[in-house]
């Protein structure tokens, strides 16, 4: 996205401000406006790229890439042309996506999701029925709370306390379960912190028959995120893996209390 060089304030306004007459919110709104008529419109979008070392369960090592495209004030771009009737944020959103998928084509990439905003993609963990239904459980209040936690860090891209969060809130759905379902509370048994931490926990769900094989299995390859987040190691966590996480955490959420 390239701009012209802001130009120095003119002589009007230079005594305007001497004299003590201009208007500092209305001088950066001009600044403002001669900047969106600078932009050059064969640039309407900012696009990053991540690559993220991955490694594959059949011994495969390589990179998912993420791209991001921001519309670039295109559609401003286009009120300041005269266009105000057929200017529409919903048309940016879909020339972005068209965007990515060109990209994707171009590049020879293998599409793992379909493009998606933030908007799209920050639904809550919890639905209002089970939130209510852990409301009354003893231990309810902290999935809860963890859960919302981890969605509002992951909103803003704040991706270690997201995962950080979600993986607390497992932890503590499979004790909520245990202690309302199955009269037994391990918080008075070990203290949390002090048992057989997550993979004992694990155990301890699978042995209930409650869960899914496969659900049981996607939570015993989270060590990995466990180790991200209870010891800071260096590395990049990506967002990918933080919705899987996220996803793991609904899926056990249903198969626990629904």
């Amino acid at each position: 996205m390239l701009q012209q060089r802001q130009p120095a304030p003119g002589y009007w306004w230079r005594l305007k401000r001497k004299l003590g007459l201009a208007n500092e919110a209305d001088r950066k709104a001009e600044q403002s406006i001669e900047n969106l008529r600078g932009t050059r419109d064969n640039y309407p979008y900012r696009i990053k790229f991540r690559f993220i070392p991955t490694s594959w369960e059949n011994g495969d090592e390589g990179y998912v890439v993420e791209v991001e495209c921001i519309p670039a004030i295109r559609d401003k771009i286009d009120q300041l042309s005269g266009d105000f009737e057929d200017a529409d944020p919903k048309s940016a959103v879909r020339t972005s996506k068209s965007e990515l998928r060109d990209i994707a084509t171009e590049v020879g990439f293998s599409i793992l999701r379909e493009p998606f905003t933030r908007a799209e993609n920050h639904e809550p963990t919890l639905e209002q029925h089970l939130r209510k239904q852990l409301q009354e459980y003893k231990y309810g209040s902290y999935v809860t709370q963890f859960a919302d936690d981890a969605d509002e860090a992951l909103r803003y891209s704040l991706i270690r306390p997201a995962i950080c969060a979600y993986v607390h809130g497992i932890e503590w759905a499979i004790i909520c379960y245990l202690a309302e379902m199955e009269n037994r509370d391990l918080m008075e048994e070990e203290g949390y912190g002090r048992g057989e931490g997550f993979k004992g926990l694990i155990s301890k769900i699978e042995e209930t028959g409650q869960v899914k094989q496969t659900t049981s299995e996607a939570l015993r390859q989270m060590n990995t995120e466990r180790v991200w987040m209870a010891h800071h190691k260096e590395g990049e966590v990506s967002e990918i893996e933080v919705r899987r996480v996220k996803q793991r955490f609904s899926i056990l959420l249903e198969e626990l209390f629904l």
